[in-house]
């Protein structure tokens, strides 16, 4: 399904990415003003998620504003793209993040370094957004875009720009990374540590502030909404710690980085593919990297010495 929409003036677009279903899933919100988007995800899949907007009535016109969880571009390379084609665009995201939408030099570095050539395949071109489109959040904000009230949390763990937004009207939490990978009714939740920002201390402060909202339902951008809460944040909990410990004895390893992080993938997905019907497998074993995990938490365990 394209479009599905779990609650009154509430859905989500699958952008189909890299022609895959069920990999990047932007929220939208219907507002008065008009529509409010959740991480619209890469420019290289905007005629995914223009095409199945489409197919729901709605055109990147009726955008109102972008509301992004955080800066990584598979949930926000488009932005500076879109509003280059609608001026009017209002994107919301946390100030450490702005900066690098506005100037995107040091995240495209970042990113080249670890993506190489294949980065124009990946994400596409990645546009500056101008100043005068951003709106700075810290976190404690409530939004009334259009009349519709958004509460805004900072939420880092994943990285240190996340945020998370509460819509009071779907009591829906749109969590991006920072509630991990898991697509809609699977029974399995995916942390998602990239480096090299993770930290286990502040993950796990942000569940608590997810859980002390008390949502209907949380939307991960990989993939959708899901309403049993406090199954998925106590499960992801778990994982957060279960994969840190595994990283951390794996630090002592034979081997070099690359084993390691080729072993610990192969573990995971072979738990995965253990726990998921075959038809269910496949956004894991494309999009979940547990490789990109390992070095997100060899990382965290470097830092502390």
């Amino acid at each position: 399904m394209s479009y599905d929409r779990f609650a009154p003036g509430t859905g989500y677009v699958d952008v189909e990415y890299q022609g895959v279903p069920r990999l990047i899933a932007t929220g939208v919100l219907e507002t008065g003003d008009g529509l409010l988007l959740v991480d619209p995800g890469p420019a290289v899949s905007l005629d995914g998620l223009r095409r199945n907007m489409e197919a729901a009535g709605f055109a990147f016109g009726d955008v109102a504003g972008l509301l992004l969880t955080h800066i990584h571009l598979d949930h926000a390379g488009a932005t500076g793209t879109l509003v280059k084609a609608h001026p009017g665009l209002r994107v919301y995201v946390h100030e450490i993040g702005a900066r690098h939408l506005i100037d995107p030099a040091r995240l495209l570095a970042s990113a080249r370094r670890i993506y190489g050539d294949a980065m124009e395949t990946l994400w596409g071109e990645v546009l500056p957004v101008p100043e005068a489109s951003v709106v700075r959040l810290r976190g404690g904000e409530a939004l009334s875009p259009g009349g519709r009230t958004l509460r805004v949390a900072y939420t880092p763990g994943h990285a240190v720009h996340h945020v998370s937004y509460l819509d009071e009207a779907s009591g829906t939490v749109f969590a991006g990374d920072v509630a991990g990978m898991r697509v809609t009714g699977d029974p399995v939740v995916v942390p998602v540590t990239p480096p090299p920002d993770v930290s286990l201390e502040a993950w796990q402060a942000s569940l608590d502030v997810l859980r002390r909202w008390h949502p209907e339902r949380l939307f991960v951008t990989h993939f959708g909404p899901s309403e049993d809460v406090a199954w998925h944040l106590d499960t992801l909990a778990g994982q957060l710690t279960a994969w840190a410990e595994r990283v951390r004895h794996t630090l002592d390893a034979a081997g070099d980085d690359a084993a390691r992080a080729t072993v610990f993938e192969k573990t995971v997905l072979d738990e995965l593919r253990a726990t998921l019907p075959p038809g269910r497998r496949r956004p894991y074993e494309i999009f979940a990297q547990p490789a990109g995990s390992w070095y997100g938490l060899a990382r965290y365990w470097r830092k502390r010495g």
